[in-house]
Parts: structure tokens; C-alpha cells; sequence
């Protein structure tokens, strides 16, 4: 089977650049680009929406682009040197007041967001671009962001462009499976991003046969043709591996860690009751846990409870512009990564742990089943008191070190293997009518 060139959306790149460090779904869709510009064999062509229209740009111009953003973005460089990082070690012992958190992350750039995107756009060597005519006859377009779908002028141009066939990555339906979790206009956008996919879908990719299953259901309500879902699970980045080094100065200091954006749905209020539990029963000599993540939706009244008590302010630390290898180097030195989530499409902190040989004491749900198997602890959503248990065990240290050697059985999935399998789904689409 001969490949198509592809067409793929850049608009949550572009926007990811506005902020200092990637998302987790940032890195894959970057991870995504980057495999198609160094290994596709046919053209690859970037398509972003713009105040003139719909434009298209140059395989060589999406090179000068990734070098840029791999820059604005400090995803390769030192974590000794991460200012967020360094912050975080200043105040472990002497947290005081925390530091005044970030607003929440937008969909529209802000003040300092605009030069950002300008640096991207002018330094990396891309320009206005063509117009969406000049695609390439017959390409792929594919769209991994989600962005695209949500604004229904941003996609009219395909309807003139019946020879493109169209593949999307639906992550989830959880703003429609739980709306009081996310903000009224997620919920919104969610609806117009499955009635587009509906629509114009010639195959999906999902990252876990659970969230296929709730993308069916969704697309069932719009009586949707047949549409084909292949469930892949998300890779782990290289950088997370059993080679990276502890933060040096927090060795041998108890902390835990949960990663994300902080909102309801990620479920910081039950570690906030599991730590006071933790202070009531070991007051000082509680552990610490490090909240790393942008304020999400409704986030000021959680950072609101997790700093009302003088003692919770003594051992929670919030931290947000963490580099990935700054997380990486904190994950390896925590006793663990907590993920209580009352719902994830997928969920990489837990198998991000599992690749630097620390454990994961996740919440019992079937995204975190089919993302770390075996490797992880199961714990429910709803009752602290199971994780202050699983929490004080792994205070000591024998049966911690027991709990890393058993992490070491986590078998992560690289972006080779991946990338191998979203080849033979974007193949097969090759000769799709």
C-alpha cells in the first residue's frame, strides 16, 4: 500500500507554545509530528486555522517550527537548571506562603502568551502559509489536538475535499459522561467535537479501549455511520527511564507527588482529607506532597482548601511550570505518584512513574487498568482511608524498596512501537473509499 501524504492540524501546538512547558497531551501531539516530519515517507504538511483563513504550510517550514517550539519549551535541557524546579527545592523545607499560583490555562493566548506564538511563527520560519487549496490530492488529515473539531467554520474547507480522508484522536468523552466535573464551555465544545467527528470521521484513534467504547456510545447518538476506532495506548517518553537521577538536594526526604492540572476531576480534595489524616497521626514528621500541575477548572476553591490550614500549608507544595525532565527527576525521587481520578481517558503520570522505577497508587478505574496493568496499586476514589494506609507503608523503607524493585516489572511504551502502529492504521486508510 502506497502512503498519502498527510495534512496535519497544528492548532494545539501553536497554542501549547504560549506556556512554558507542554502538557502531557502537548508532548504527544508533538511526539506525533515529530515521527511524521523524520520518518513519513510521503509529504507531511502542516493546517492551521487563521484570521484569513484556513492555511497550509511546507514540510520545511514545520522543521524550523519544531526546532523553535523544542526550545521555548526547555524539553531539552538541563533540570538543574529548571527555574520552577529550583523554586520547588527552596521552599520544601521552608514552604511558608505558597507561591501565588498561575491562572488557569485558556484556549486564547494571553499577553504573554501573543510574543510567544510570534517567536514560534517568525523565528521558526513560518509564514502565512497557502492557501488550504494547496493541500496535497488525497492526503490524510490528521487532527490529534482535539482543537480543530470544536470550532465548526474552522473545518468547511473539507467538504470541498472529498479525496482527503480524515482520521481524529478522540482522548474522551468525560465532559459528556460528567459535566458538573468541567467548565459549561467544555461540555459545549465536547458536543460540537462529536457531532464533527460524526460527521467527517473516516477512522478514529483512542488511547484505551474503555474510552473507544464511551466515543461509540457518544457517536451512537448522532446515528454515525460506521466508523472504525482503533484503541492505542499512549507511549512513555524516553525521558522518563529507569536512568534518570533524583532531585539531589530532596534525597532521601519523604514526599509524594500528584501530576496534572488541578480540578475536581482529578480528585485533589480526597488527598487533601489523606493528608490531613497523615498530619493528625505523624504531625512535622508527615511526608510531603507536591502538587504539580496548572490550575484547571475550578481549581481556586481546591488551592484555596489545600492552603486554609497553617499544617496542610506546611507539607502541600504546589508547583506549575515544571520542564518534563524536572518532572522526571521528581518522580524518581518520590515514594510515589498519586492518581485518585474519578475519570481519565488514559492517565501518563502513573505509567511516567512506573518507567523511573517509582510506584503508583492509582484510583480503581478502567483507564488506569488498561494503562499500567498489574504494575499498579488499585485504590478507590472515594475512601482515604485505603490510600493513608497504602501511604504509610510505603514510608518505610523496606517495603519501599520492595515496591520499586516490583516497578521494575512496568514494561513502558515507547514511541517506536507506537508510532508502528499508528503507521498501519494511517496505511490502511490508504485504501479507504
Amino acid at each position: 500500500m502506497a502512503p498519502r501524504p498527510i495534512a496535519y492540524n497544528l492548532l494545539r501546538l501553536i497554542l501549547a507554545a504560549t506556556h512554558t512547558t507542554p502538557r502531557g497531551v502537548d508532548r504527544i501531539d508533538y511526539g506525533y509530528i515529530t515521527y511524521l516530519l523524520d520518518h513519513w515517507p510521503e509529504d507531511v504538511v502542516g493546517v492551521m486555522p487563521t484570521l484569513i483563513g484556513p492555511r497550509c504550510f511546507r514540510r520545511e517550514q514545520l522543521f524550523k517550527a519544531r526546532e523553535r517550539l523544542n526550545d521555548l519549551w526547555r524539553e531539552s535541557g538541563n533540570p538543574d537548571g529548571d527555574p520552577a524546579l529550583a523554586r520547588l527545592v527552596l521552599r520544601f523545607d521552608n514552604p511558608g506562603t505558597p507561591e501565588p499560583p498561575p491562572k488557569p490555562r485558556g484556549f486564547l493566548p494571553g499577553a504573554r502568551g501573543i510574543p510567544r506564538i510570534a517567536k514560534l511563527i517568525l523565528g521558526g520560519g513560518v509564514t502565512l502559509g497557502k492557501p488550504i487549496t494547496a493541500l496535497p490530492q488525497n492526503a490524510l488529515y490528521l487532527d490529534i489536538g482535539h482543537y480543530g473539531l470544536t470550532f465548526p467554520r474552522a473545518f468547511r474547507w473539507r467538504r470541498k475535499r472529498p479525496d482527503i480522508r480524515t482520521i481524529f484522536m478522540v482522548h474522551d468523552t468525560i465532559p459528556l459522561e460528567y459535566p458538573e466535573l468541567v467548565a459549561e464551555e467544555t461540555f459545549r465544545a465536547h458536543q460540537r467535537l462529536v457531532a464533527k467527528t460524526a460527521k467527517y470521521a473516516d477512522a478514529l484513534i483512542v488511547p484505551t479501549r474503555s474510552a473507544g467504547k464511551a466515543v461509540r456510545d457518544a457517536l451512537a447518538l448522532h446515528r454515525a455511520r460506521d466508523i472504525a476506532i482503533h484503541a492505542l495506548p499512549l507511549p512513555i517518553d524516553d525521558l522518563f527511564s529507569r536512568k534518570v537521577n533524583p532531585v539531589r538536594d530532596l534525597q532521601n526526604r519523604p514526599y509524594f507527588m500528584i501530576c496534572g492540572a488541578v480540578e475536581p476531576r482529578k480528585n485533589h480534595r480526597l488527598l487533601i482529607e489523606v493528608w490531613r489524616e497523615l498530619i493528625r497521626r505523624h504531625d512535622d514528621a508527615a511526608p510531603k506532597l507536591i502538587v504539580a500541575g496548572s490550575p484547571g477548572y475550578a481549581s481556586r476553591e481546591i488551592i484555596r482548601e489545600m492552603t486554609s490550614e497553617e499544617s496542610l500549608r506546611r507539607h502541600i507544595l504546589l508547583v506549575s511550570g515544571l520542564s518534563s525532565p524536572a518532572m522526571a527527576q521528581l518522580m524518581a525521587g518520590a515514594r510515589a505518584v498519586l492518581m485518585p481520578s474519578f475519570i481519565e481517558g488514559f492517565g501518563l503520570p502513573p505509567g511516567e512513574a512506573l518507567s523511573v522505577g517509582t510506584p503508583a497508587l492509582v484510583s480503581d478505574i478502567p483507564a488506569h487498568r488498561e494503562a499500567v496493568g498489574g504494575a499498579g496499586e488499585f485504590l478507590p476514589s472515594k475512601n482515604p482511608d485505603p490510600w493513608v494506609d497504602a501511604i504509610e507503608k510505603l514510608l518505610d523503607d523496606g517495603y519501599f524498596r520492595a515496591r520499586r524493585a516490583a516497578a521494575h516489572g512496568f514494561k513502558p511504551r515507547r514511541w517506536d512501537d507506537y508510532m508502528r502502529d499508528v503507521t498501519a492504521v494511517l496505511l490502511n486508510e490508504t485504501d479507504g473509499a
